[in-house]
């Protein structure tokens, strides 16, 4: 997909802070992106690792954390303002209306760019690790405080025949 001079222009800016590491002013945009950004950062999560069986609170959690890790870096709250206004049409109340498909091929527009990324990492991590996800998987959770899997499940295979 082919960048318009104008996503072109806000992904080299996006791309000439991160580069300049100024870290000034991240605590003042910070309140901006913990307010209008948690609804659409929480779908965009939603969108990245659908589970539909999955609580909505789990994909709040980790947009929550992702708003918190990245309100304490201008270079990613400069990156992330500039991605929502990308996925939004440039304004943030499109992106409520969009329909499933278009939300998908507006996330494949930008996966490319460095925030991306960054949020597809910290999402994957923070999905996954989720104790919510965990019990919609059916994972038990770590074993090393038990002693390991050999003594908890490890060879507990009922899915197959003998």
């Amino acid at each position: 997909m082919a960048l318009t001079r104008r996503e072109f222009l806000q992904l080299t800016v996006s791309l000439a802070l991160v580069s300049l590491g100024r870290r000034a002013g991240a605590s003042e945009t910070a309140a901006l992106l913990l307010n209008d950004d948690d609804n659409m950062l929480s779908d965009v999560v939603y969108q990245l690792f659908p589970h539909p069986q999955l609580s909505q609170d789990a994909y709040r959690q980790v947009a929550q954390q992702l708003s918190a890790n990245i309100s304490q870096s201008t270079e990613l709250t400069a990156m992330m303002n500039n991605a929502m206004e990308l996925l939004a049409g440039n304004t943030y109340e499109n992106w409520s209306v969009l329909t499933e498909r278009e939300k998908a091929e507006a996330l494949e527009g930008i996966q490319h760019t460095p925030f991306f990324q960054f949020v597809l990492n910290e999402t994957l991590s923070g999905i996954y690790r989720h104790p919510l996800t965990w019990e919609l998987l059916g994972f038990e959770g770590s074993s090393l405080e038990f002693g390991g899997y050999i003594n908890r499940g490890f060879n507990d295979i009922d899915w197959l025949p003998e």
